[in-house]
């Protein structure tokens, strides 16, 4: 059983003899498959289903989920699989194992400092920063692992992240530079790229949560409230330097993301049409490339899968307790 992916807007998928038929827009079948080996369908863009087969899907209790073009979380077609309840039953026992979830927190804020010192050595290209700079990170993942609650690790990780926007602020073309992190409003170019990438990443992981029948409001690191998710808040913790800050300094170090591509209304900095076509073309190219994501694994998978598969690892940490079953993510700066 495996999950089916539509990631053109022109596909049609239709019903015929318990296989699920893909067309393009000539009517040529692109693709088709027995439903029977079909676990969940993903749709990106704008890919239609016909009626018979969202029927089919719901009697053999499969679940639909609708994409974005760039991956952002739509809605879904849910039959509530008895397994999903037993997953949210792992998970909330989980979420109340205080010794547990430092465990993850401390892996999850660990992944993420190893991702942005990556990113901070792959832009430096001047030379710019030195051993010192670089050793302000590494004594805090130490700190991190020493840590005894998961609120002195935010403590830890959230002044990291000063230092972290500062010297990427030393990185970026001068008609770039920003002065920290703000988000709403933005106060600058920079961080109004970022939040749109982050919201995209975001909503992404809400949909792959969903997918894999977890709950969005029992998280790790982040306190649950009203109206948010938060496990899509802890995991994508370490995918934002991979994902977003990387794709973001790419397009303005390369000149395709210019300062023409923002406008400032009441203070509050906002990408232009073209601006967001460009970074959601980019990013979406970001999401289904492949790379080495698993440190202990070769071979090289797209984002959508290696996200997929670490939430399933968090299932099976879940479910024993043990940390050791968790994958992190993995780009090489280790």
């Amino acid at each position: 059983m495996s999950d089916l992916y539509s990631q053109r807007s022109n596909y049609y998928l239709s019903l015929s003899e318990q296989r699920i038929i893909i067309k393009n827009d000539n009517k040529e079948i692109v693709k088709e498959v027995s439903i029977s080996l079909v676990d969940n369908v993903l749709l990106f863009g704008n890919a239609q289903l016909t009626t018979q087969l969202i029927k089919a899907l719901s009697k053999n209790k499969m679940n639909g989920y609708y994409f974005s073009n760039v991956g952002q979380f739509i809605s879904s077609i849910e039959t509530h699989r008895q397994d999903e309840f037993q997953k949210q039953e792992l998970q909330a026992k989980a979420y109340f194992e205080e010794d547990f979830r430092l465990e993850v927190a401390r892996s999850i804020a660990t992944t993420k400092v190893r991702h942005q010192i990556a990113l901070l050595r792959e832009f430096d290209t001047d030379g710019l920063l030195d051993t010192s700079d670089y050793s302000r990170f590494e004594d805090s993942v130490n700190d991190i692992q020493k840590a005894y609650s998961i609120t002195e690790i935010m403590g830890y990780e959230g002044r990291l992240a000063k230092s972290y926007f500062y010297y990427l602020n030393l990185l970026v073309p001068d008609d770039f530079h920003f002065n920290g992190r703000s988000r709403r409003p933005a106060e600058d170019c920079f961080n109004s790229a970022l939040n749109f990438g982050y919201s995209i990443l975001y909503s992404c992981l809400m949909g792959l949560i969903k997918k894999n029948g977890l709950s969005l409001g029992f998280g790790v690191i982040h306190k649950h409230h009203q109206h948010h998710a938060t496990l899509a808040s802890d995991l994508i913790e370490e995918w934002r330097p991979i994902i977003v800050d990387n794709t973001l300094m790419e397009l303005i170090r390369n000149g395709k993301l210019l300062l023409s591509h923002f406008e400032n209304k009441d203070q509050d900095f906002i990408l232009t049409d073209e601006g967001r076509e460009i970074f959601a073309r980019a990013l979406r190219s970001r999401i289904l490339e492949v790379h080495q994501y698993i440190e202990l694994d070769k071979k090289r998978y797209s984002f959508l899968y290696t996200a997929d598969r670490q939430i399933k690892s968090l299932i099976r940490a879940f479910r024993e307790l043990d940390l050791s079953l968790y994958e992190t993510s993995y780009t090489g700066g280790h």
